[in-house]
């Protein structure tokens, strides 16, 4: 044995070095690897990789309203203190316009009509037989005035002639007797003379007088007439309305959603009932301050109900107050006849609820849905801004750079490179990037930290806008999971 060994001993020198340099190799290279392994996971750690993809963001305000009828009317008669004979609709009938809703006890607005239409005509006779009396005064009148200013101007005419007489016997009496004589006759033809003269003009005045006197008698009478006249046939149309008024009809097409009255009541005014046009709807909310100055009206509007599930109902901004508690919309009140392959990020989102110390807010529903109803409660997404089929990144994966540039780091094999991009729209989680550098599928580095945590708050956000209204909501902007693309949002609600 010890002759081989000293015949072979460079041979074993050589194959020790080699077990030993195995045995080294065995131990050592594991632990390199491992070493290396562990870097490499350390690298890992500080950053997470997303693919670089185009996607819709959105901007908006969260709110919560009412669903109501966009068309709704109440209804009520003006006639008071009458009966109700029957009711002919209930709450929850479908009606047209012009179809009637109720009938009254008219028996009581017949008897008034037939007195008033009694009473008319009994003052148009009487009317007539006064007027006609007035002017048979009026017309003696101007007889009496034309017969006796003829009698008179003969008299006065005759005793002017006998004075001419006497002034003429006077100036030919011939002696003083005949002239003394002549005088007498002369003075008493001139008294004469001037008591007809006067009688006549008295005569004349007060016969004018009594012929003003008839004529405004007329007139009295003819005013009195149309005032009397105008008073009873106020009386018969006024009893002709009520009767008219007895006939209630339906002011639009729709469904009765309120009934305030029955058969055998004593109407006394107020609404009878309320009809609302289910075929059109409405969403009254309230915006709160901090939000109220970023809406106007016109903007898009999207909207969910419980009954429609995850169905996005489409809607319009019609009406925005401009004072909190103002309460007006298009919904009016009134009388009726006879009565008075991209994915969907969510953006960013504040949210409102209906309350009354808001600014008040009207929403147009112009989607149809067989399953809306008054009174539901409505989720509103109110769309401030939208950016279609844009590359998005998440905000921590935007840096700048030493020349002041927007920049995100893409990973290039084992190493990372710059690329220069101009921002966007911003949602509350992603914003919206442009540039040469762009494409789809680039690996974006965002630090991990930051993605752990949005990944960790917003595991639950469903993407698009159902995410964004649905089960109460979320945060609009949607996080970023670990090992995958970017997540959509919803807003909060």
């Amino acid at each position: 044995m010890k002759k081989w060994f000293k015949k072979h001993k460079k041979g074993t020198i050589i194959l020790s070095v080699v077990v030993v340099a195995a045995i080294a190799a065995a131990v050592i290279l594991p632990k390199t690897l491992l070493k290396g392994k562990e870097s490499t996971q350390k690298m890992q750690a500080k950053q997470n990789i997303i693919q670089l993809s185009k996607m819709d963001l959105t901007s908006s305000i969260s709110a919560t309203g009412t669903l109501e009828s966009a068309n709704s009317k109440t209804v009520s008669a003006s006639v008071s203190n009458v009966k109700i004979k029957k009711v002919l609709v209930s709450e929850g009938d479908t009606v047209k316009k012009g179809q009637s809703l109720v009938t009254f006890d008219e028996s009581e607005l017949q008897t008034t009509l037939s007195d008033a239409k009694e009473s008319l005509s009994d003052t148009i006779t009487q009317n007539a037989s006064q007027l006609k009396s007035a002017k048979r005064k009026l017309r003696d009148a101007k007889e009496t005035y034309t017969t006796q200013k003829k009698k008179l101007q003969k008299e006065v005419a005759s005793a002017k002639k006998t004075y001419e007489a006497a002034k003429k016997a006077v100036s030919q009496a011939k002696n003083e007797q005949e002239k003394t004589k002549a005088n007498q006759t002369l003075q008493q033809a001139k008294s004469a003379y001037e008591q007809a003269v006067s009688q006549q003009t008295s005569s004349n005045k007060q016969n004018k007088e009594s012929i003003e006197n008839a004529k405004e008698s007329v007139t009295t009478t003819e005013n009195s007439n149309k005032k009397s006249l105008k008073e009873a046939q106020k009386s018969v149309d006024d009893a002709t309305e009520a009767l008219e008024n007895c006939v209630i009809t339906a002011p639009i097409s729709g469904t009765i959603t309120a009934v305030g009255v029955e058969a055998g009541d004593t109407y006394s005014g107020g609404d009878m009932f309320e009809i609302s046009d289910c075929s059109k709807f409405q969403v009254s909310t309230t915006v709160s301050e901090y939000d109220i100055a970023n809406v106007k009206k016109g903007q898009k509007v999207v909207i969910l109900t419980d009954a429609t599930d995850d169905t996005e109902i489409q809607g319009e901004i019609t009406y925005v107050a401009l004072t909190t508690g103002s309460s007006l919309s298009s919904s009016a009140s009134s009388s009726g006849n006879g009565a008075t392959a991209q994915s969907s990020a969510g953006g960013g989102s504040s949210s409102s609820s209906s309350s009354s110390s808001g600014y008040e807010v009207t929403i147009k529903v112009k989607d149809s849905n067989d399953k809306l109803r008054v009174g539901m409660t409505a989720k509103c997404s109110i769309i401030l801004k939208e950016a279609k089929d844009v590359y998005a990144v998440p905000y921590d994966a935007i840096h700048t750079n030493n020349s002041g540039d927007s920049v995100i780091y893409v990973q290039d094999g084992t190493s990372k490179k710059e690329v220069t991009v101009t921002k966007g729209m911003e949602s509350d989680y992603y914003v919206a990037v442009s540039g040469d550098g762009l494409s789809e599928g680039l690996k974006v580095i965002i630090p991990s930290d930051s993605t752990s945590s949005s990944s960790s708050k917003d595991s639950s956000d469903s993407s698009g806008l159902s995410g964004m209204l649905g089960g109460g909501g979320g945060n609009m902007g949607g996080g970023a999971p670990s090992g995958g693309g970017p997540g959509g949002g919803g807003p909060r609600m």
